[in-house]
This record gives C-alpha cells, sequence and structure tokens, in this order.
C-alpha cells in the first residue's frame, strides 16, 4: 500500500494549524493575565485619611498663633479681669445660625 504525500502534508498542516491555533489562545490568557495584572492596581483613602488631609489643609491656612495674645487673656482670666463680650459673642453666634 502506498501512502500518498499530499495525505501526509494534509495531516501535517491540521497539526500544524492546531498548534498554531493553541499558541493564540495561550498568547490571548497570558496577555488577558498580564492586562488583569496591571489593572488591579489601586490605591484610595479611607474617609478617615480624606477627612484628615482637609484639616490639615485648614490647619495650614489658618494664621499663626499669637501667643502674647494668648498668655495676656490667660493673665486677665486668672486675676478675674477677664470680661466676656456677650454682644459679640452672641452676634457671631446669631450669624453662624443664619449661614
Amino acid at each position: 500500500m502506498k501512502v500518498e504525500q499530499s495525505q501526509n502534508n494534509r495531516i501535517i498542516q491540521k497539526q500544524a494549524e492546531g498548534m498554531n491555533a493553541i499558541e493564540r489562545n495561550t498568547k490571548t490568557v497570558e496577555n488577558d493575565r498580564s492586562d488583569k495584572l496591571v489593572n488591579k492596581d489601586q490605591a484610595s483613602l479611607s474617609e478617615r485619611a480624606k477627612v484628615l488631609a482637609k484639616a490639615r489643609i485648614n490647619l495650614a491656612e489658618q494664621p499663626p498663633i499669637r501667643s502674647d495674645k494668648v498668655e495676656a487673656l490667660r493673665e486677665q482670666i486668672q486675676n478675674g479681669l477677664y470680661q466676656i463680650p456677650v454682644e459679640q459673642l452672641a452676634s457671631i453666634f446669631l450669624n453662624g445660625l443664619r449661614s
């Protein structure tokens, strides 16, 4: 019995096509995996970290503490000489309620 070359070539060709398909699928799977790994890295801040960041920004925007004024007020309070500015305090509260 004679085996024709053309049949062998077809078998070899089919095997080669099958291998190419497997290689393409393998590369696709590898690319999908690498894409998933690349896209998987994320970072996010917790709500607490966001609040702390805002507080830090607000604190940096505040004027520096005037220690001389603080000390003078402390002495007045300790000596009983400090008078609470009731009208000014009420105005501040009312303005805060309106806002």
